[in-house]
This record gives structure tokens, sequence and C-alpha cells, in this order.
């Protein structure tokens, strides 16, 4: 199989300003197109399904194919085809093959061609519908994967949409030649809503027809890879075998994860199972909580991270099972999981599935060509916790929970182990009545790495982490020649931005507030930006007034002294990071060998505010009022920074990958 790399870039100026607001969600995830030189992947699928000689024999009955001229029966005339139904010649051959192969009782009516140039298929952003796509022709599809699509608080139901189709087809509509980067945003934007809208996918297979050629385009969490032009009148058997793979009965056969089932009654998802290994390698089937993923990243290339809430069939105990695809060249999660077994603080694993499968096989490479980056997918079941501690509702409850996360992370680092990716969607909160050491809890060990083997020659990275929350050295490190690993005081200080987010966007109760304008800026893909910004919180003495009076005289303390003591850290980075490394092996030596005085320092300052508090309480016997009537500390001059990024709650769907790392 040939391969080159073709340019990503697409052509702008497009008369559709539809396609042109979508192209800003797929660009960024479709990485390095693979541009397939032949057409032996084409021609190597699907050979499972039906033999030579029965496609054969199809051809020589069809009425749809002329068997002497070489030719499926379409006009020859193009313009003759826009001067009458365009469509319908299509449809009669795709209609003919699916006729003719599925014919049996249990495939009978469970895929169906539908002519959609004129339907409008709904999109789904962060559970909210704002576009529209209308491929030429969907193979609608019935089974425990697909349902109706519920497009209203009314639930009223659309008959077609990327909920329920297992493949398009776009027939182009024009005379002239299209470039293939045209073709790939649009159909590009169709993958990615199936992945959105069925997310049990693990790859999306698309046909766009042009005069008398076919182009295949492959989809899956390393991105996309697309055949050349293939004759469909020269190739009948490849193409019908084509049609047959995408319409096929069998869900595995067009990218579906058969070990997540669904009950369908009425034609929505009614309940469902996931099937997975236990610890022993024995099969075991969780019933879903929800039919819905509880946490989701719906994009095409990346770690396409989703988590499903289960219940364990014998003891009825609530867990948490993640589905993810991570990059080949890291170590696998479940990995550190393994060495956080028994730490309070940290999620706990019950069983992995390590290797489930490779982005590699699902494109058929034997050699994948230099620009290809195979991803490995894998399943964890763990124990489940608490949300995330941005639903706080008290402020007893979020310092005690980002307390015990940071003593989590302080054990784990112990044991050799550096998360890289403290976030505010990486801290919840315990189970119910959770013991102190349990209330916060650490998930997340994707971008996790064994300092003490791999991490000491591993330089900051300001790819890896999210940019809200990373520290100034990490997000110094693309601008300095020689960083410094990253490591646990970076760590640290993202612990602390959690608490600077939660700080600038809610109350004492949890309840959120407008937000300053400039602070979204900490958001920001520069890098050095974002870092500049950060060492101006660090610098500054005193906060906007308006959050001053939404926080008790605790946390307001608890607040800076963590950034003085932060800051100083911080400063003590930066000098070393723009020395020589030959200059600073010493001092750099000096100030990681005081880990053990960074986190207990960091503890103490948690731990003497909650003191205060359950202080104030007692004396109160109980009443809230602290967190109620928080202390005004008067100020002369409002922090001028930027505003802080409004994060929301967790989500079911998000659409931005807020990890940068890919």
């Amino acid at each position: 199989m040939r391969t080159r790399s073709s340019d990503k870039k697409t052509r702008s100026g497009s008369p559709d300003r539809t396609l042109d607001e979508q192209k800003r969600f797929v660009v960024p995830e479709l990485g390095e197109v693979i541009s397939l030189e032949d057409d032996a992947f084409a021609r190597s699928l699907y050979h499972h399904l039906f033999s030579e000689s029965a496609i054969t024999d199809f051809l020589r009955k069809s009425r749809s194919y002329s068997l002497s001229q070489r030719r499926w029966k379409l006009p020859r005339s193009y313009h003759k085809l826009l001067d009458n139904d365009f469509f319908t010649p299509f449809r009669n051959v795709f209609s003919s093959i699916l006729a003719h192969f599925w014919n049996e009782s249990t495939t009978q009516g469970l895929r169906e061609i539908v002519d959609t140039h004129n339907v409008g298929l709904p999109h789904r952003e962060a559970d909210s519908i704002t576009h529209f796509s209308t491929p030429s022709f969907v193979i609608r599809a019935k089974g425990p994967s697909f349902q109706l699509f519920c497009g209203n608080a009314a639930g009223n139901l659309a008959d077609t949409a990327f909920s329920n189709v297992a493949s398009c087809i776009d027939i182009q509509v024009t005379d002239k030649d299209v470039h293939v980067q045209e073709q790939l945003m649009r159909v590009a934007i169709y993958a990615r809503q199936i992945f959105i809208q069925q997310p049990n996918r693990r790859f999306v297979r698309l046909l766009i027809l042009s005069g008398e050629h076919f182009r295949l385009f492959h989809f899956d969490r390393s991105g996309v890879q697309h055949t050349p032009y293939i004759n469909f009148h020269d190739d009948p058997h490849t193409f019908v075998r084509i049609i047959l793979g995408l319409s096929s009965p069998d869900e595995s056969d067009v990218g579906l994860d058969t070990s997540i089932q669904w009950t369908i009654e009425n034609e929505r998802k009614a309940g469902g199972t996931l099937r997975t290994r236990k610890h022993d390698g024995q099969e075991i089937i969780y019933p879903l909580s929800d039919v819905e993923p509880f946490f989701f990243r719906g994009c095409i290339r990346g770690r396409a991270t989703i988590c499903w809430s289960v219940r364990d069939p014998v003891t009825g105990e609530e867990l948490v099972v993640k589905d993810s695809w991570r990059s080949e060249d890291r170590f696998p999660e479940h990995i550190y999981l393994q060495d956080a077994s028994g730490i309070q603080g940290v999620a706990q694993m019950v069983s992995c599935e390590p290797e489930r499968g490779a982005t590699r096989a699902l494109r058929g490479f034997v050699d994948s060509p230099p620009s290809f980056h195979n991803r490995i997918e894998s399943r964890i079941v763990m124990k489940t916790y608490g949300k995330s501690i941005r639903s706080f509702t008290s402020v007893m409850q979020l310092l005690c929970a980002l307390r015990d996360a940071i003593a989590g992370h302080m054990n784990l680092y112990k044991k050799g182990t550096l998360h890289r990716d403290i976030s505010i969607h990486n801290v919840l909160f315990g189970k119910p009545a959770a013991k102190p050491g349990c209330r916060g809890v650490l998930i997340d060990l994707d971008m996790a790495i064994r300092y003490l083997t791999d991490g000491s020659n591993q330089t900051a990275n300001c790819r890896i982490g999210t940019r809200l929350y990373q520290s100034i050295a990490v997000l110094s490190s693309g601008k300095v020649r020689c960083p410094l690993p990253h490591d646990h005081l970076d760590d640290l200080e993202s612990f602390f931005y959690i608490f600077v987010h939660i700080f600038f966007v809610c109350d004492a109760q949890g309840q959120s507030y407008p937000l300053p304008e400039m602070l979204s800026e900490w958001d920001e893909q520069n890098a050095g930006v974002a870092a500049g910004l950060k060492e101006a919180l660090l610098a500054r003495r005193f906060l906007p007034p308006e959050v001053e009076e939404r926080w008790p005289t605790p946390c307001l303390d608890l607040f800076n002294d963590l950034r003085v003591y932060l800051s100083s850290l911080a400063r003590k980075k930066q000098e070393l990071n723009y020395s020589k490394p030959e200059a600073r092996a010493d001092k750099a030596k000096e100030l990681a060998d005081n880990v053990d005085q960074h986190y207990s320092h960091v503890l103490q300052l948690f731990d003497r505010a909650i003191d205060i508090l359950n202080q104030a309480e007692t004396k109160t016997h109980g009443a809230t009022g602290l967190d109620q009537a928080p202390a005004i500390r008067p100020t002369s001059t409002s922090l001028l920074l930027p505003q802080l990024l409004n994060l929301p709650p967790l989500q079911r769907h998000i659409p931005r990958n807020l990890t940068v790392a890919r």
C-alpha cells in the first residue's frame, strides 16, 4: 500500500457559509492527512462478507449493471442528470445492492438507502443544535447501537440523523473537478457528528462519488486517510464490497464497538450493557447506569476519552469505565493506576483491558507511513467518586477536597509517579461521608510519568497538560533553550490555579458570578502570554473587591499564603530555567530535594484554614454564617488581570479538547 501525506490546509472562499463555520471544528482534529496512492486499502476490505463469485453473480443478474458494457446503468451525460432527477439513478444502484445481498429475514429492514440531499441532519455541539448537514445519501440503520435523534425539550424525534446512520455517501453535484481537500472538509463534518452521536464508534468510513469514480475516506482516532479515485464502472466488485461493508448488519463492520450494546424501545435507547474482563481475565457484563456516557470528548483525532457509569452485576456497586485511545509512544495509564493502588486521594482501579485494538490495524497497515501516529485502545474500570470540585456547595467541602487531592498527589509522587495534568476536571469529591484523606480524589493519569526513571530526561512541554492550569515554567518551556523537567512544583502550582479559577468564578457557596473580562487569556493558546499573566497574578498583593467580598477571611488568607509561597518557588524555577544546565545543576537538585518541605508547607496552609473554619462552626453550634457572610477586606484598587475562562461544570459532551496534549 503506497501512501503520501497531503497538505491539510483547506482552500478558502467556500460559498457554503455553514461549511466554513464547521471547518473551525474539524480542521484542528484531522492532523496529518494520509493520501493513499493506490487502491490496495479499498480492495482489501470486506472480503469476509461475500465471495467474488457471489458479487459476479449479482452483476450478471442485476438490472443496475451491464456486464457487457462494463458499466452501471447511470446516464452517460452529466448534464442529462442535472436536467432530470440527479439522485434517483444512484439511489437505484445502491438500493439494488442492499436488496440483493441483505435479503434474509434477519437482515431485512436493518439498513436502508435514504436520499437526504434536501434533508438537514442536525448536529450536536455541547448539548445544543446549531448546524445541519445534508449528505446526498445516508445508510439509515436499526440495531442495538442506533436510535432516533431527539432534538429538543419537547421530545420531537428525527427519522434520519447522524445518530442512526451507518454511513454517508456524497455525490459530487458538479461537472468540475473538486479538490480533495474540499471533499475532505465535507465528509469530516459528517464523520465528526457520527463519532459524537454514536459514542461507541471506533472508526467511520464514508464515500464520495464524482463522475465515474469513487473515493473512500477512513476516519479514526489517528486522523484520516483516503484512497485515490477508483473507477466504479471498471472495478464493480470493489465498489459493491464497499457498499456492502458500509451497510453491513454486523455493527463491527461499520466501525462500532459491539462490547457496548443497548436495548431499543420505540427506536430510542432504553438501557444497555458493557462487556469487559475482570482482573483474573474472566468476562463480565456490567449494566449501564445511564444510556449516555457522563463524559465524552467529541473529537475525531486524539485520546477521545469516554466515561461510562456502570453497576456491578453482583454487588450493585457503582463503577466507572473509561475508554480511551493513547498514543503508542505513551506509557499506558493502567500502569500508573497500579502504582496508585491503596493510595488515598487517588482513583483506584478495579480491572483493565490495556490493548483492545489499534488504529494501525483499522487501516490495514503492515508498515506504517512515517507521518502516521498509531493509537492503542484501552478500557479501565475504576471505583466511582463524586462530581468535579467545581460543584462544591460550601467552603469546607472545597478546601477538604483540594487538601486531600494534594496529599494523594504527594503520596503518588513518593512512589515515583508524577501526574502532569492537574485541572479542575481531574479533582473530584470523594464518596458521600468520605473520611479525611478521601474527601478529594485525583483522577486521569493519562499524562503521568515515572519521573524517577523517565522523568529526568523529559523536559517540560507546554503541549502537555490543560492550558488554564499549567505552571509558569511549563508555559515558558517553549521559549527556553534547555527547559527544566516537569516536576512536583509545577503540579502544586497547577493546584493553586484551580483555586484561583474557583475564587474568580464562584462565591463561598459555589454560586457562579460574572467574570472579569480579562482572565480568559489564561486559556490563551500563546503559552508565553499565559505565563506572563500568571506571573502578574503571583506578584499582586490584592484581589478585586468583588472577589474578596464573596469569600470568608480564612479562604482569603489561604489564597494569599499560597500565592506568596508558590510565587517564590516559581521565581526560583524560572531563574534556573533560563540558566545553563551546567550552571544550575546544584541549585536544581537542592530545589528537588526539598520535596517533603514543599508538600508539607502547602498542606499545613490548608489544614490551618480548615481548622479555623471548624472552630468558627463549633462556636456558632453548626451555624453556616461564616460561609454566608464572608469578611470584606477593603482594597483601593482593582486587580488588572485578564478574566479567567468560565469553564462550565462537566458536561456529557465536551466538544473542545481541553487537554492540550494529543
